[in-house]
């Protein structure tokens, strides 16, 4: 079996793909938390939606769980949370 580790800071390669922008600001912006599924995830997220709510003027957020974390959310879930919010934050709870 081989196991491929991505750094997550170095620059996109190939595809075509790019990063999503960020927003300038998240004063009144929504908030989008994708928790895996396991058991601290959604106290995770839900601490640091309140912080930036708090410090940074976010409006308010909206919670999707996975139902495992050994999948990605499916295309219906990531299109459905896209039209509702401003950023997204993901969370892993172990």
């Amino acid at each position: 079996m081989t196991v491929t580790l991505v750094d997550p800071t170095l620059p996109m390669a190939g595809g075509g793909n790019s990063a999503a922008q960020r927003p300038a600001s998240l004063d009144g912006a929504v908030l989008g938390l994708v928790s895996n599924g396991k058991t601290h995830a959604r106290r995770i997220l839900n601490r640091v939606a309140q912080n930036l709510i708090d410090s940074h003027g976010a409006r308010d957020s909206l919670l999707l769980v996975k139902s495992t974390a050994n999948l990605p959310a499916t295309p219906e879930e990531v299109e459905a949370l896209a039209a509702d919010v401003t950023a997204v934050i993901a969370a892993i709870g172990d």
